[in-house]
């Protein structure tokens, strides 16, 4: 059976420790709405959150629903979760966080009008991402979106300084090589931007087709 995913955040690092190594390393608030304003989030949708984490970039996308539509997130630590449920409590849509696997989503065909993962498929073997990415084709509704945020081939700035000596060994892998369109557009998709968030993380978003 292949594993899942080579991170786990059940233990020391998860939680709101998680949220404060992430601030310390790039990922802060701010860097979580430049994420959700680099899709084609709109009020009155809804939105899947896949290996939703803590629940920032679910934060972020919410606000952008501006009180009409309603978001769910997914993921296996449950330690995550919890947080995630502390920091959307009193939010104005419906956000709804459960436990459970990207490579078989609990949901009917034609569910979302969006899904999107973040920092997620860097962590996941070859094969439970392309369950991933089939699932994401069979939950989404004719003419949503897909979108993908995830570390690629660093440039000059703050973020690429902290991480590249952690990703130099990925060389060869899809994040640096910017291959992952050549993944997901199979699947029934189609690449509609693609943008850098900073000096080493990117927004692709596709188009179910």
């Amino acid at each position: 059976m292949t594993t899942e995913t080579n991170e786990s955040f059940e233990g020391f690092t998860g939680g709101a420790v998680y949220d404060w190594l992430a601030r310390l390393t790039g990922y802060g608030p701010s860097y979580y709405r430049k994420a959700a304003l680099a899709m084609p989030i709109q009020p009155g949708i809804r939105l899947l959150d896949l290996g939703c984490g803590t629940g920032s970039l679910t934060l972020a996308a919410a606000r952008r629903l501006d009180g009409d539509g309603a978001i769910e997130g997914i993921d296996l630590s449950e330690k995550q979760l919890r947080r995630a449920r502390t920091k959307t409590a009193a939010f104005p849509v419906s956000v709804t966080f459960r436990q459970g696997s990207v490579r078989e989503l609990p949901y009917q065909d034609d569910q979302f009008d969006g899904v999107f993962a973040s920092q997620v498929f860097h962590a996941l073997p070859d094969e439970v991402r392309a369950d991933a990415i089939a699932e994401a084709a069979r939950v989404l509704r004719p003419g949503g979106f897909f979108a993908l945020v995830e570390w690629s081939r660093p440039r000059l700035g703050y973020t690429a300084a902290i991480w590249t000596l952690t990703i130099l060994g990925s060389r060869r892998g899809h994040n640096w090589q910017g291959t992952y369109a050549d993944l997901i557009e199979p699947a029934g998709f189609r690449l509609l931007s693609d943008v850098y968030l900073d000096s080493l993380n990117r927004c692709q978003v596709f188009a179910a087709v």
